[in-house]
């Protein structure tokens, strides 16, 4: 039981690091780019967070106590359904983006 607590207990203290991770690179200029580069971070953070999220999850066969078990795959559908989301939100952002960028601004008349 304790080693089963100390399993849970390390996965929760890697996801926490994930999220108290900060970009230590200097922010460049340019916000088309500043954006590229936190969508670029915030998928790579995705990508750790499913990782993560998969070791837990194969982990919980391996508890004894099925109250535990419950709850743990309630946290994984959980993280599932937030993952999902943020994935979706993000395709959503960058084709904004892109269609901002091929669409010709308009000309405003000089006065």
């Amino acid at each position: 039981m304790l080693r089963d607590v100390v399993r849970i207990a390390f996965a929760l203290l890697l996801t926490q690091t994930v999220f108290a991770q900060q970009p230590s690179q200097t922010q460049p200029s340019d916000p088309a780019v500043q954006a590229s580069d936190r969508a670029e971070q915030m998928r790579a953070d995705l990508n750790q967070m499913e990782s993560l999220m998969n070791n837990m999850q194969s982990e919980i066969n391996f508890l004894r106590d099925q109250n535990l078990q419950i709850l743990l795959n309630t946290n994984v559908r959980m993280w599932t359904i937030l993952i999902r989301n943020l994935r979706a939100q993000l395709d959503e952002e960058e084709q904004k983006r892109v269609l901002e960028s091929k669409t010709p601004k308009p000309k405003t008349p000089k006065p």
